[in-house]
């Protein structure tokens, strides 16, 4: 992240293009024209190729809710892969145009790829339809039981509240440098002196947390910049710290409370283990089933007849 005090946790370009995976495209017909459709605001066009507003909305709503966030604030990622899509759909077109659908090559890998797919999908769907978890598991018992046996596992670390003074340092020059901080060493004195919360709102060039009178949020030591980990830990509830300067500018932090270590309830993690032993139940009713229908002693490998394949393709 670029000005925020909490620290970034993935790679958002390769979630983006995973994502992307599902959508298609908005493009035009082979014969004529297609005009977008109604109330589908176009949002990238490359000739009569187009990425529409709701094929975007549809890519944001498959990103879990953390990485939508950040996506939403890095528009580069956002804009290559508007790019990608378009460059990507321009080429089939092309190809289609020219019939290269219709060479024998083609059509053989495609008939392949389609057959591949198929078998997949008529294979997964039916191991899903065998292997269906009865609505009611797990019970309330079964989860206070997975609870108290992995208890030792829910360990909760420290967590800071805290709240910042965010000043940017648009450029690496010295002087503009040594500018900022000043600047922050001097809102550092009147934060201390005054109302932090005031000149958070006032001064700060975080938005966000600016309108919440600087408060960021309460994060274990992991998620903050580590550049104001230590800043953080050493602060006493009320503190004021000195600048701290970031890859991106100068925070003024401010530590409002402090929660221990603590072990997380059955009622916090009671989703969590929910999901998980319904996981580990439906593997079991998979395994299950395969034992049932390719029991081991049926299966065999011919050891020989292996090595003479291998070998052939050397």
């Amino acid at each position: 992240m670029t000005r925020r005090i909490r620290s970034s946790s993935g790679a958002l370009a390769q979630r983006l293009r995973a994502a992307a995976g599902v959508l298609l495209v908005s493009s035009v017909g082979m014969a004529s024209a297609q005009a977008p459709a109604p109330g589908n605001t176009v949002v990238a066009r490359l000739g009569e190729v187009t990425v529409g507003q709701d094929e975007v909305e549809k890519l944001l709503q498959a990103l879990p809710e953390a990485e939508r966030a950040a996506v939403k604030a890095d528009r580069a990622t956002l804009d290559g892969w508007l790019r990608q899509r378009l460059l990507s759909e321009a080429v089939l077109r092309d190809a289609r145009a020219k019939g290269w659908a219709d060479r024998p090559d083609v059509k053989a890998k495609i008939d392949a790829a389609t057959r591949e797919i198929s078998a997949r999908i008529v294979s997964t769907s039916y191991l899903e339809s065998v292997s269906q978890v009865p609505a009611g598991f797990p019970s309330d018992a079964e989860i206070k039981t997975a609870y108290e046996q992995g208890k030792t596992g829910f360990n909760l670390p420290a967590a800071y509240r805290v709240a910042q003074i965010f000043l940017a340092t648009p450029d690496r020059d010295a002087a503009a440098v040594a500018k900022v901080r000043e600047e922050a060493g001097k809102l550092a004195r009147q934060a201390r002196a005054g109302d932090f919360a005031a000149v958070a709102r006032a001064s700060s060039q975080d938005r966000r947390s600016a309108e919440r009178g600087g408060e960021v949020d309460t994060l274990p030591l992991a998620r903050v910049l580590p550049e104001l980990r230590d800043t953080v830990a050493k602060l006493k509830p009320g503190q004021v710290s000195e600048p701290v300067q970031a890859e991106a500018g100068f925070h003024v932090v401010k530590l409002l409370d402090v929660q221990p270590a603590r072990t997380a309830t059955l009622d916090e993690v009671k989703p969590q283990l929910q999901a998980a032993l319904r996981q580990q139940r439906q593997q079991q009713l998979v395994q299950a089933y395969l034992a049932q229908v390719a029991p081991a002693t049926n299966l065999s490998i011919d050891a020989a007849a292996l090595d003479a394949a291998i070998k052939k393709t050397n």
